[in-house]
């Protein structure tokens, strides 16, 4: 049985590695990896929490125009002394704690991931997710897809879960949210709660009623499980234009209900008790039991000749930007319009 526990939403200011000129700063990774500690801290001070979610950009930071090259020479590993300084802070805390860093892996040389990863109170890495949709020069294991699932053991290493004492654990990443697929495939994984490390930009796509708001609370209903969504609060000595980025984390439960939200930019931790039990027995019953009901075999021919998006579409390098990704985009909208799948407007 897992007994009720709070988890607590990170929603820290950061400072960004780089300026305009692309210099690495390697201080100021150092800076806000201290400051994600102190936050964990003061958390389970205030509330007691066994579970913490950090923002994507949590320890770097995100600045435009910086090259790829730049990005690598400030990604860590994990585990690496960064993640080592959180294990510290899970260990002396006794919860697990879940964040996001630009990751070098020595296999796939001249690239660098974007990862979400879950430490236990032991210290230990328990959880390592790299985020499979993005449109910048950051790789995906989509792009080097034959030769990640040949070196991490097939199909299911892209959707990590991990068994805790506070229930499943999955992880997705920022825009992975607007494509069901990803939480749908950590659910079958038996995931039960998803921690959602975001850092979303200003705009009404991204609050209220706005898509991006809504698909979290879509992904907790239909899959049953709850989510907790960490987003980056506001960017301090960075060239970016303030507001952009919204804030409004939250923590939904698995019926779509938002249990708790930051009501805007500023700081904060904001914190919501997780019944596993109680989700557990809406999974053993037959109302809205959504994942007992799914068959794959109906789906399975349609998405399997969907001419979409390829995958080993980056095999000798990473794409330079954010310019490779909308060429290729381009030409998945002409396959699909080919196929009959998309209609091109008429202007």
């Amino acid at each position: 049985m897992v007994e009720r526990y709070k988890a607590t939403v990170v929603q820290s200011v950061v400072r960004p590695v780089f300026r305009k000129n692309s210099v690495f700063r390697p201080d100021v990774l150092r800076e806000n990896v201290d400051h994600c500690c102190e936050l964990i801290l003061n958390g389970v001070r205030l509330y007691n929490s066994k579970l913490f979610v950090l923002p994507e950009f949590c320890m770097h930071g995100f600045e435009l125009n910086v090259p790829t090259e730049a990005w690598i020479e400030a990604s860590v590993t994990l585990p690496g002394p960064e993640s080592q300084r959180l294990s510290q802070v899970a260990r002396e805390t006794r919860a697990y704690v879940a964040g996001m860093v630009y990751e070098r892996i020595k296999e796939f040389p001249g690239r660098y991931f974007n990862t979400a990863f879950i430490i236990a109170p032991s210290g230990e890495i328990v959880l390592k997710y790299r985020k499979l949709y993005s449109l910048t020069g950051k790789t995906t294991p989509i792009d080097v897809y034959d030769q990640y699932i040949a070196h991490f053991g097939g199909p299911e290493s892209l959707f990590p879960v991990v068994d805790t004492a506070l229930g499943r654990l999955g992880a997705l990443i920022c825009y992975d949210i607007n494509f069901p697929e990803v939480a749908r495939c950590l659910a079958f994984r038996g995931a039960e709660v998803l921690l959602h490390v975001s850092s979303e930009g200003g705009g009404p796509e991204f609050v209220g009623e706005g898509g991006w708001a809504s698909a979290r609370r879509a992904r907790a209903w239909e899959s049953s499980c709850y989510l907790a969504m960490a987003n980056t609060a506001r960017q301090i000595d960075t060239d970016i234009p303030p507001g952009a980025h919204h804030g409004h984390s939250q923590i939904v439960d698995y019926t779509g209900r938002v249990m708790d939200v930051a009501q805007g930019t500023d700081e904060c931790l904001i914190t919501a008790e997780i019944d596993i039990e109680a989700l557990r027995r809406r999974r053993s019953g037959y109302r809205f039991n959504f994942l007992t009901e799914v068959c794959p075999h109906v789906h399975l021919p349609i998405m399997s000749g969907l001419p979409g998006w390829p995958a080993n579409n980056a095999l000798d390098a990473p794409r330079a930007d954010v310019k490779n990704s909308l060429r290729l985009q381009l030409e998945t909208t002409k396959r699909m319009r080919a196929a009959g799948v998309l209609v091109a407007p008429k202007e």
